[in-house]
């Protein structure tokens, strides 16, 4: 036996690892230029298809498959920022999607809220995901206040059906761009949010693509994924790795809402240079674990990336987050729903 052990080699190991199988959804304007960046990335083992109602916003884009959804009702002319039509579009695209979505085991699904595509097609498509046994992990944005408190509405209402569609909800908001960078041309603001979209998917699609010093697998993402309840990610970059800094750039996000108290469920996963020490992660993981609940289910991993020289990157799946928290997150969106607006901001996307 230890004989046959012995000989074991990594080509004969590795017949028994079926990789899984991540595919990446931009849904409607803002889902496809962010996919665009996504597909940029070159990122290995992760497949991205763009879906819209507009085939001419849809040519621009750059992702591995395209697909025109409802071509049939809209003519591939798009779907007027009414959330039916997209989602009725969805609805009958049915059969098309399901080819898209078969033998995934991991689906992202990004769309702004507010308009028509993204709004009324996301909730769609993660359902449909979610329905057929796939972990469903979806990016929704919110429009700036100054876009209209109807195309707010509508997004909060687009961001309800999406939460629910979902196993977990990356919520942000366009809005928090005009605290972090009013002065930023328009462009490099929306930028800025895409970026952030980018890491963050980026580095939860890396956690089970690539080998870790301290691995995480599928099954892991999985487990916190599944554990229910209301779901956040967190994400931040740091550079250095002082405990403190590090800290600052995961729960200090201005773009993020870093609210987890008496979450039930963490994954924690650190990117860093070798010099990263063992003391500090222990820091770093006792602070986040502060607000967690007692009995918490916590799965870390490590990965050590010489390039990053002192920058550390940090990646926080959080599960099963009390209610109470989810009362403050809709709260959030209609406060600013019913504040003034100012002037007229153009949606790019």
């Amino acid at each position: 036996m230890m004989d046959r052990l012995e000989s074991f080699d990594n080509d004969e190991l590795m017949q028994f690892v079926k990789e899984p199988r991540i595919q990446m959804l931009g849904i409607g304007g803002a889902g496809n230029n962010i996919l665009t960046r996504l597909y940029r990335r070159g990122l290995e083992g992760v497949q991205t298809v763009a879906i819209n109602t507009d085939a001419m916003h849809l040519n621009e884009c750059q992702a591995h498959h395209k697909l025109v959804l409802g071509a049939d009702s809209t003519r591939g002319r798009g779907a007027g920022g009414n959330p039916g039509v997209g989602r009725m579009a969805a609805e009958a695209d049915h059969e098309r999607i399901a080819k898209i979505l078969d033998d995934n085991d991991l689906t992202f699904v990004i769309a702004g809220m507010g308009g028509g595509t993204g709004t009324g097609a996301a909730p769609v498509i993660a359902r449909q995901a979610r329905q057929a046994g796939q972990l469903v992990v979806g990016v929704a944005i919110m429009p700036f206040e100054a876009e209209g408190d109807g195309k707010r509405a509508a997004g909060v209402d687009g961001m309800r059906d999406f939460k629910a569609a979902c196993n977990s909800l990356i919520e942000l908001d366009n809005e928090n761009l005009n605290k972090l960078a009013p002065d930023y041309p328009i462009k490099r603001a929306f930028g800025v949010m895409s970026d952030l979209v980018v890491d963050i998917v980026q580095e939860l699609a890396q956690i089970v693509t690539e080998p870790s010093t301290i691995n995480v697998d599928f099954a892991d993402l999985k487990r916190i994924i599944e554990a229910g309840g209301i779901a956040k990610v967190l994400y931040g970059e740091s550079d250095n790795s002082a405990p403190g800094s590090v800290l600052d750039a995961v729960l200090g996000n201005p773009l993020l809402d870093t609210r987890y108290k008496g979450a039930e469920a963490m994954l924690l996963h650190v990117t860093a240079g070798s010099d990263f020490s063992l003391n500090n992660c222990h820091e770093v993981l006792a602070a986040l674990k502060f607000d967690l609940s007692e009995d918490v289910n916590l799965i870390w991993g490590l990965r050590t990336d010489d390039q990053l020289g002192n920058r550390v990157k940090v990646v926080l799946l959080v599960s099963a987050i009390p209610n109470s928290e989810e009362d403050l997150d809709i709260e959030r969106f209609d406060e600013v729903i019913a504040s003034p607006l100012g002037d007229a901001i153009p949606m790019v996307g």
